[in-house]
């Protein structure tokens, strides 16, 4: 039996957590631009000059996923560059220039084919960035690799924290009409807004605070994404205290799609939280994708539809703690499912695991 590899991708990890680790197939390191891979293992200078994770997040995800299964293979991406921010794709002029962490993983699944073995990734990170309904291309990316009909691989991801917190909005605007959304922040925050259907550019956006206007967005100055046909605005806000967006609508002739759905959410920025169109839904992406195993805790809050069969999280676990440190329970319950049965897609998985799982070594 071939033991299904783990793929971790996340913020680094320290000497301390890859110390012994002498199955490692691969290291990519996204900030150095720097890809090794072993032949067939790595040795300990290689993982030495790797060791790097000022977060001590990928350190402390890595400790826990090795403490559950000692012996399975690794490949490790680091993904975090030197702001220890996310690496995603890059683009420019419509044309891809770099890549981010799902070439990574891609390049990682690749590896693990070649080496004629089942894989597991561990995602203990989430965020806001797309339109967080499937359609962006980071999830077309993993649709690439992993997902119903595509067998022996599969992604596992956190949910988020699953607290309940107003930093998803959404609403919709009649044409010939306004909506305003009020926001709170304690300081700078970024925000992304999607709208809701192609070719319907006809609305403003104007940022208030007060009595001030601040900014004004077009959406006829917005370009349309090419995997999803939408539009998507991302802007900044500077300093602290209540904000208000108005949505302004034009007129659609002949009444034609006359009403259309916005979503808001906060990408960053401390304490930012919407006063009014509050969207319960708040699954982080990669964790809202189809094709992705997502994880949360069955006391958290992150959809109205989470205790329903099929919907997301897809697996609820016991207890408390951070999500992104309890995951690796469910990554080496899946890897297990694959050593024994590399043929299970990710319906198979759900199927197996449950929603209402428990692990050996679940943390209460």
């Amino acid at each position: 039996m071939n033991k299904a590899a783990f793929i971790v991708i996340d913020s680094g990890f320290s000497r301390e957590s890859m110390s012994g680790a002498a199955r490692v197939l691969g290291i990519r390191d996204l900030g150095e631009g720097r890809t090794v891979s072993g032949a067939p293992f790595l040795d300990a200078e290689e993982l030495n000059r790797f060791a790097n994770d000022p977060m001590k997040h990928g350190s402390i995800v890595l400790e826990r996923l090795r403490a559950l299964d000692r012996d399975a293979p690794l490949v490790l991406i680091r993904a975090h560059g030197p702001d220890q921010t996310m690496t995603r794709t890059a683009w420019e002029g419509g044309r891809q220039i770099a890549d981010g962490w799902t070439e990574a993983y891609l390049w990682a699944v690749e590896l693990c084919q070649k080496a004629g073995l089942p894989s597991v990734a561990n995602c203990s990170f989430g965020g806001f960035t797309h339109a967080m309904d499937g359609t962006g291309w980071e999830s077309f990316q993993l649709g690439r690799a992993t997902g119903p009909g595509r067998s022996g691989h599969v992604l596992v991801a956190a949910a988020g924290p699953g607290d309940g917190r107003a930093v998803h909005a959404s609403w919709v605007t009649e044409s010939g009409s306004a909506t305003t959304l009020e926001v709170y922040q304690k300081e700078s925050t970024r925000y992304n807004l999607w709208a809701g259907s192609p070719g319907l550019n006809a609305w403003e956006l104007e940022v208030w605070r007060g009595s001030d206007l601040l900014r004004r967005f077009h959406g006829s100055d917005i370009p349309v994404n090419f995997w999803n046909n939408r539009q998507q605005l991302t802007f900044t806000l500077e300093g602290a205290g209540e904000f208000r967006f108005r949505l302004i609508r034009g007129d659609v002739a002949g009444g034609a799609a006359s009403e259309l759905r916005f979503d808001c959410w906060v990408v960053w920025g401390g304490g930012a939280y919407f006063l009014n169109h509050v969207d319960p839904t708040l699954i982080s992406e990669p964790a809202v994708f189809p094709q992705v195993l997502s994880v949360g805790l069955r006391n958290g809050s992150y959809s109205p539809a989470q205790c329903l069969p099929g919907g997301k999280p897809d697996v609820l676990l016991e207890g408390g703690g951070p999500i992104s440190f309890r995951l690796p329970e469910v990554t080496a319950a899946v890897a297990a499912l694959l050593s024994a049965n590399p043929g299970l897609d990710i319906d198979g998985v759900r199927s197996l695991i449950g929603k209402y799982t428990s692990l050996p070594g679940s943390r209460p």
